[in-house]
């Protein structure tokens, strides 16, 4: 997805650096973040929210079609939400930790890689202005490919008022740490995409934006690039991830005919995609419709899907899909 990658490793870094694609011309206002926010639920000690992903990837050169497309990589994906408070400000600290390994047979250059990425961001929770931001991508060597592994740091503001980037090629040699100055005005970054688009209205037929830093991009073009970014709100869509959202208050369904018992979660159909002429393919996220409640604890508008498509040209060559496999309100 983003044009300065070219090499096959484009797949795994489309995850790090999401919606990559083209800068947005139109100025348009930013849509209001809710009051509160939906993974805010105790005033008194902060929130707490873990998910957890099952990430698939797939082939899709051949064939798009669910049936018959072929499965090329899995891995886990994990956010880690964590509110902080002190007399004088709250902050929100989201870690994000992901690993996929190719399969053997997978095409090559990937056949039985494994790749990481770990990042963290730090943002404030009435305004979600981003304070800092630090994310490691760490890619396995491939045969006749530049090795894009890096390292960015970012200080929007602190007690120094820095507001500056880092950013270093871990992997190849000789490459030296670049630095760029950041504004010094509200910012989010990259890296709360998805919670940025869940903090804001979310159902059939709305539309709201928020405009983000992508740091990769930045130093790429040599320059600070932000993205706008649209979220339209489409239909119901239900997924049945497992028995084990029951204990998140989802009701059970029973098939008259079999009188099978399941659990679908209802979610809303949700396209995130760069706000203008070329856009390239949206991200899709489905969140859910109800609260998930455990524990006296609710959260509101849980990522229940994520996925994602990529081409090479007009092609279709792969599809990324991230599905939630369990979730916890509580810190142990």
């Amino acid at each position: 997805m983003n044009k300065s990658i070219k090499s096959k490793l484009c797949i795994f870094l489309a995850a790090s650096t999401a919606l990559s694609l083209v800068a947005c011309s139109t100025e348009t206002p930013e849509s209001d973040f809710d009051n509160p926010l939906p993974w805010h639920d105790n005033a008194s000690t902060g929130s707490y929210e873990k998910l957890d992903y099952a990430v698939k990837i797939y082939d899709t050169t051949t064939s798009t079609a669910e049936d018959a497309r072929t499965q090329i990589a899995d891995g886990t994906l994990t956010y880690t939400l964590t509110e902080s408070l002190s007399d004088y400000s709250t902050y929100i600290t989201v870690n994000m930790s992901m690993s996929v390994t190719y399969f053997q047979d997978a095409p090559a250059p990937d056949a039985g890689l494994t790749d990481t990425i770990t990042s963290t961001v730090e943002f404030a929770s009435n305004s979600l202005a981003v304070r800092r931001m630090e994310k490691t991508v760490d890619l396995a060597d491939r045969a006749d490919t530049a090795n894009l592994s890096y390292n960015v740091t970012a200080n929007y503001f602190n007690e120094h008022d820095e507001h500056v980037a880092t950013f270093h090629y871990t992997k190849q040699e000789n490459a030296e740490e670049q630095t760029m100055a950041l504004p010094t005005d509200v910012c989010r970054d990259n890296e709360m995409m998805f919670y940025c688009a869940r903090a804001q209205a979310i159902g059939n037929n709305s539309s709201t934006n928020f405009k983000m830093v992508n740091l990769f991009d930045s130093f790429n073009n040599n320059k600070l690039t932000e993205y706008r970014i649209s979220v339209s709100g489409g239909e119901t869509h239900t997924m049945n991830i497992g028995d084990w959202v029951k204990d998140y208050g989802v009701e059970a369904v029973t098939d008259e005919q079999t009188g099978e018992v399941s659990y679908p979660v209802s979610c809303t159909y949700t396209s995130m995609i760069i706000n203008d002429e070329k856009h390239g393919p949206p991200y899709v996220v489905l969140y859910s419709d109800k609260a998930f409640t455990s524990g006296g604890y609710s959260h509101k508008k849980i990522p229940v899907r994520i996925e994602y498509s990529q081409y090479t040209g007009n092609s279709p060559y792969r599809h990324t899909e991230y599905t939630l496999t369990a979730c916890d309100f509580q810190k142990k």
